[in-house]
């Protein structure tokens, strides 16, 4: 026993300190896991399993790095994703492991996110400050409700009209359900500017990722999905509203590029970034809360922030105001 102690005194005396930028590394890996907040159990509708475990091993990670001086290795560190295939296949085969939540067609989802506010006066929003946000939407995928600046809960139509009750029925495959969003989604959204068939595929997935209660099957399809879309990428280090890194699917239209953040170990939803990619001038803007609010005529510049987000807590709920 002691000529084992003492080989484990000399084995640590021999090893190189950790590095200020190692150890800061394993403390943000693992201060981002365990900030992600949980939802109470009963209204989950992802599971807890995988948060706990996360937690437990990136402390033992972060004990063994501050002992041997190594920095801590995430599954994407140690397994580098090599293409937007393979992203999409494991982002599906992790979905497909969870269960499926109990719901109603009459239900709707609670989704609350740290996001950054939109400028005054100006196309895009102020990634200099946070704001916390809350929306519920209709399961139905129909409607979508918030409060209002009075407190009373505004509830309006979504421009996609599609959620879990009609993705989920059978056959739930990628191409049909590419057919079904391509179907719902109209031929000009957003700006009314033209687009094209694969930035609206693209930006319907995006929708129902962020807003839609989806069973695991429905996730694993449109995550398989995503990558039969031409100018989907891979974004290898994206980072939401709450400075969470990530891994993204990318997609790059006309004149701006979103990306659709994930959680590098478990490929849980994080968050979105938004970005415009080249200058560009809008004419006859609505306001999509306030659909006959007409803006006028709105000017972007090449890199300026459009959205940036970062999930903090869904649940699924009996009505629109109710939280978790």
């Amino acid at each position: 026993m002691m000529d084992d102690l003492d080989s484990l005194r000399r084995m640590r005396g021999s090893t190189p300190a950790i590095t200020p930028a190692a150890e800061e590394g394993a403390r943000a890996r693992l201060l981002n896991a365990l900030h992600r907040p949980v939802p109470a159990p009963r209204r989950r509708v992802r599971r807890l399993a995988w948060r706990t475990g996360t937690a437990v091993a990136l402390t033992a990670a972060l004990a063994a790095a501050i002992t041997v001086g190594l920095p801590v290795l995430r599954a994407t560190d140690m397994n580098p994703i090599a293409s937007v295939r393979d992203l999409g296949e494991r982002a599906a085969r992790a979905a497909e492991t969870e269960p499926a939540p109990e719901i109603r067609a009459d239900q709707w989802l609670y989704v609350k996110q740290i996001e950054a506010p939109p400028r005054d006066e100006e196309m895009g929003v102020d990634t200099g400050r946070r704001i916390t946000s809350e929306r519920w939407t209709s399961l139905d995928g129909g409607r979508v409700a918030w409060y209002g600046d009075d407190g009373q809960i505004i509830t309006h139509h979504t421009f996609l009209g599609l959620g879990e009750i009609s993705l989920a029925l059978p056959p739930v495959t990628p191409e049909t359900l590419l057919a079904r969003i391509d179907k719902a989604i109209p031929e000009n959204v957003g700006w009314k500017v033209p687009e094209t068939r694969e930035q609206r595929l693209f930006q319907g997935i995006y929708q129902l990722m962020t807003e839609q209660s989806l069973s695991p099957p429905v996730r694993a399809a449109l995550f398989r999905a995503l990558p039969m879309i031409d100018g989907v990428s891979v974004r290898q280090d994206a980072a939401d509203a709450d400075g969470r890194r990530g891994v993204a699917f990318s997609y790059t239209g006309e004149w701006a590029r979103y990306d659709l953040i994930l959680n590098p170990d478990d490929y849980d939803f994080l968050g979105t970034y938004g970005v415009s990619v080249q200058d560009r001038t809008f004419g006859g803007v609505f306001d999509r809360a306030a659909p006959e609010k007409n803006l006028g005529t709105m000017h972007v510049k090449a890199g300026t922030p459009l959205t940036l987000t970062a999930l903090v807590d869904r649940a699924v709920v009996d009505r629109p105001g109710q939280r978790p």
